[in-house]
């Protein structure tokens, strides 16, 4: 500082405005910075919100087993389910690729395997917006005559309300899709079981209360 006290008070009045206009161009500057986070923030929640992904939704349309396990290991053989599970992406800017879809049928008082087989032997792709149809026929293999399961499951079938369980397996992705795709953004592969819960008749249709009820669907 200036030796003079006039010297000093000039040299305190330079200091003082230079703290002043640093602090003003500080403030300004955290200001700016302030607002620019938060409209960032505010446009990625709202992108996020139009391109989070959502679960596919999936319904029993239809299923009927040919003949109903007698117990006999021959015929059983030559035994058939078919079965017809729609499938809706309801995303708008998002398609999913599935891997290979694997099938089952259980009985769900015992847990035991009813039948299996492929839904779709090779990986597929569903656009956004649409519905697909899952449909496959599968080789009945039991319940068997032998099996501890057996006598309850062949009362309800001729009680005419047998509780089966119709089981999908696969893996899916995300991709994004229309103008968004540009951005290459696709979603690592996700393991997914989806549940079917029916009745089906002792003329090994579905009744009327399982045609398209809602499947449930985990990962």
């Amino acid at each position: 500082p200036p030796a003079t006290a006039s010297g000093r008070a000039k040299w305190r009045v330079a200091r003082h405005t230079r703290e002043s206009c640093t602090k003003v161009v500080a403030n300004t500057l955290c200001t700016l910075l302030l607002v620019v986070l938060l409209v960032a923030g505010v446009v990625l929640f709202v992108v996020w919100l139009g391109l989070r992904p959502h679960r596919p939704r999936f319904s029993l349309v239809s299923f009927a087993v040919v003949a109903l396990p007698p117990g006999d290991a021959a015929a059983q053989q030559q035994q058939q389910v078919a079965f017809n599970v729609s499938d809706r992406n309801p995303n708008r800017h998002i398609g999913i690729l599935y891997d290979a879809t694997q099938a089952s049928v259980h009985y769900d008082n015992g847990g035991v395997l009813v039948a299996g087989g492929p839904a779709f032997a090779s990986a597929w792709y569903q656009p956004n917006k649409t519905t697909t149809f899952i449909a496959g026929l599968l080789d009945v293999v039991g319940p068997r005559a032998t099996d501890a399961a057996w006598p309850s499951f062949q009362a309800e079938l001729h009680a005419g309300r047998l509780p089966l369980r119709l089981q999908l397996t696969t893996a899916i992705r995300f991709r994004l899709t229309g103008g968004f795709g540009a951005l290459g953004f696709q979603s690592g592969r996700r393991r997914m079981h989806v549940d079917c819960h029916m009745l089906v008749g002792s003329d090994g249709e579905l009744l009327p209360e399982s045609v398209g009820a809602a499947c449930d669907r985990y990962f």
